[in-house]
């Protein structure tokens, strides 16, 4: 499944879109729009996929996603599935970077915006304390109507711009293609790693997604991620077993086992590799009562069948 294109609707009285979204989960699929979004996670957990980038997502989440960027919030399966109750909360802003026209994007005083901007087509999400301010401004935007709420806007993004708490969420070599013709095979093949990384995913199958040889589909992978497949496969299983221990209390054996493992030493190996410490140490970081999790586990609430 290839990332589908979706229209905004739009009002002709309305230059910049805001949703305060209230509904059961999130359900919008693997999907981009030529509208840049700021999105404030007020109630929800789940995996964001955000180009090439994977991570947990809690709440209080804020970030802001460039233009034609292919992203999916995919709530915890804990949210409910009945459309009478609402599971989860999220305030979201949509623009065309077009609003603020050539002239003006290009004054001295908007230059951090601009940077911003580009720096959003890897995706970039906010943390720290950064991240309690920014959502405190969303808020009082929303309170607000008209004029008050561009000129909040153009604040909010000067805000982000100036604040030095944030990560990436997908790679350089990623946000190059977006623009380019590579953009929907290497997006195919993406999109098939997320959806069956707990699986045995071969290379050769893979492969066969970009009709690539495996030695040449290699070097093709490393040009645009900067990482090797295997990496980047051990490093989606490996965030998915975190989620799973911490917060499912799946043990460490079963964990690794439904997050795509078939040797609990190799697991260990590269949960160790990837943290620096092994899966018992950073449980305990987690302050996660280890004896709870294994009698959790005894009694047959969790099995590879759920």
């Amino acid at each position: 499944m290839k990332p589908f294109y979706q229209k905004l609707v739009t009002s002709p009285t309305q230059s910049v879109i805001f949703y305060d979204e209230e509904k059961p989960h999130f359900t919008v699929p693997w999907h981009f729009h030529p509208e840049i979004e700021i999105l404030y996670v007020v109630r929800s957990s789940g995996i964001c996929y955000t180009g090439d980038g994977i991570h947990r997502f809690t709440e209080g989440e804020i970030s802001i996603i460039g233009e034609n960027v292919p992203h999916w919030w995919k709530s915890d399966s804990r949210f409910p599935e009945q459309p009478s109750r609402s599971g989860i909360r999220a305030l979201i802003i949509q623009f065309k970077k077009e609003i603020f026209e050539s002239n003006f994007i290009n004054l001295y005083e908007m230059s951090a915006i601009k940077a911003l901007i580009e720096k959003s087509q890897r995706g970039v999400q906010f943390t720290g304390r950064s991240r309690q301010q920014l959502g405190n401004l969303i808020r009082k935007i929303f309170r607000s109507e008209g004029i008050e709420r561009i000129t909040g806007l153009i604040k909010l993004l000067d805000m982000m711009a100036k604040s030095e708490e944030f990560k990436y969420h997908s790679s350089l070599g990623y946000s190059k293609i977006i623009s380019s013709y590579d953009f929907f095979r290497f997006n195919a093949i993406h999109e098939y790693i997320i959806t069956n990384f707990t699986k045995d995913v071969r290379l050769e199958d893979v492969a066969g997604k970009a009709n690539m040889c495996p030695t040449a589909f290699c070097r093709y992978f490393k040009k645009h991620t900067g990482r090797t497949f295997i990496s980047f496969i051990n490093e989606l299983r490996i965030g998915n077993a975190c989620k799973l221990m911490v917060e499912e209390k799946y043990p460490v054996n079963i964990a690794s086992a439904e997050s795509g493992f078939n040797n609990l030493a190799h697991f260990n190996k590269m949960f160790k590799r990837y943290f620096n410490l092994s899966p018992t140490d950073y449980l305990r970081a987690h302050d996660l009562d280890l004896k709870a999790i294994k009698e959790y586990s005894e009694v047959g609430i969790i099995s590879r069948n759920d």
